[in-house]
């Protein structure tokens, strides 16, 4: 959208230069969206098992089995709670979940509802968003998605959206998407090159998450085979 118009100064630019492409396996990446509290559990469960590991490996008694327990913990920690992220780009939402990865395209986006979770809606399915998650009821009369600020002030858009280097909540994760959304409905509208207006939703098994949680599990199995 190039230069903001006043009262936008809330809004996603879906135009401006990709600044969370070092963060994320999407290359053309504007936004990347996670909760800190859930990754610093991952991290912290990641640390903990390792450590217990290593001091396993130490004592020169190795179980087999005890191991493979400790980094299926692990692998718990790293896909359930570091790897789960949100991100928008100029195609859509991608709902990068525990062993499972979803690409709505903006035009395929009906609307989205902050309630226990994320959820992108898009025809009769609903996709919950597992990186963003919250007891955070959807405020009421936020209605289906549109152009603009959606009736909110640019004020109040601006202080809740999340920055960059910033964790996200279920409400200011709802909100940019929903701009951002209104922003490619617009762009879609003047013909702009770099906008598709069509896309097809995929879905397909993430298959790191798989290796990291099965090859664990594998280990557990030879240990009580051995």
């Amino acid at each position: 959208m190039g230069a903001s118009r006043p009262g936008e100064a809330g809004r996603t630019d879906l135009l401006e230069t990709p600044r969370m492409a070092s963060s994320t396996s999407t290359p053309e990446a504007l936004r990347t969206l996670r909760q800190r509290g859930s990754v610093t559990l991952g991290v912290i469960a990641m640390v903990v098992c390792l450590a217990v590991v290593a001091m396993s490996l130490a004592s020169r008694e190795v179980s087999l089995v005890f191991v493979g327990f400790m980094l299926f913990g692990t692998a718990v920690g790293w896909v359930l709670f570091v790897r789960p992220t949100v991100v928008l780009t100029m195609r859509g939402v991608h709902l990068n979940n525990p062993l499972r990865r979803t690409l709505v395209p903006w035009s395929l986006v009906d609307d989205v509802a902050a309630r226990w979770n994320l959820e992108v809606y898009s025809g009769e399915r609903v996709y919950p968003a597992w990186a963003i998650a919250s007891h955070v009821e959807r405020p009421r009369g936020l209605g289906p998605m549109g152009f603009g600020a959606l009736g909110r002030s640019a004020t109040a858009d601006e202080a809740a959206a999340p920055k960059p280097s910033s964790g996200a909540t279920v409400g200011s994760a709802a909100r940019l998407i929903e701009d951002a959304r209104g922003e490619w409905a617009e762009l879609a509208a003047q013909g702009h090159p770099d906008v598709e207006v069509t896309g097809r939703l995929t879905r397909v098994w993430d298959l790191p998450d798989v290796a990291c949680l099965g090859l664990p599990v594998v280990m557990v199995l030879l240990g009580l085979v051995l």
